[in-house]
């Protein structure tokens, strides 16, 4: 499949880093030359990917934030909505952190919101004194219920720019991105 961007360090009239602008379209960030000279230890394709990645996700963010907006939700608390709504049974908080890219006080605080607009609901955990369990309401499910064929139509929206077959691609590379990240661990601090 030929490539719908050019060749990393390709142009010369941008910015000390690089530029979106492509002969009148947006098909994908690359740096400069002059960045690739300034920079030889970089390697080109890494920033792209990382530019890339971070602009796409950012677009598909305030995308989704529209969708979500009209519900009351926002991105972390529709995930969590999901999580349970996806659940067979209620899940404790340790359960849902995994599920998402945030910290064990992010879940609270997303809890916390989901149980006071009646979404969501706690309850004692029948055997561990110091853990509850979280389901969705019937509301909840009334919302999400609402909710996800609007989503759908979006999401199918969004990914009408490419084939299904580059779709699945893309969603294996990111996978294999995700994977690598995740054996990294956390970025060291400074």
């Amino acid at each position: 499949m030929a490539s719908r961007c050019e060749p990393s360090g390709a142009a010369d009239a941008r910015g000390a880093l690089g530029s979106l602008a492509q002969t009148g379209r947006r098909s994908g960030f690359r740096v400069s030359r002059d960045y690739v000279v300034r920079n030889p230890q970089a390697d080109p394709t890494a920033t792209e990917l990382a530019i890339n990645v971070f602009l796409t996700a950012e677009l598909l963010g305030r995308r989704m934030d529209q969708v979500l907006r009209p519900f009351g939700l926002t991105r972390g608390s529709h995930n969590v909505l999901q999580i349970l709504g996806g659940a067979d049974r209620p899940l404790m908080p340790s359960e849902i952190t995994p599920q998402l890219v945030a910290t064990n006080a992010t879940v609270t605080g997303l809890i916390d919101t989901l149980e006071a607009r009646g979404l969501a609901v706690r309850r004692a955990h029948p055997t561990d004194r110091r853990s509850v369990l979280v389901a969705m309401t019937p509301r909840g499910r009334v919302v999400l219920d609402e909710l996800v064929p609007r989503l759908i139509d979006r999401e199918k929206a969004w990914a009408a720019g490419l084939e299904p077959a580059a779709r699945e691609e893309l969603v294996c590379l990111l996978g294999a991105l995700e994977d690598h990240l995740h054996r990294m661990g956390d970025e060291p601090n400074g």
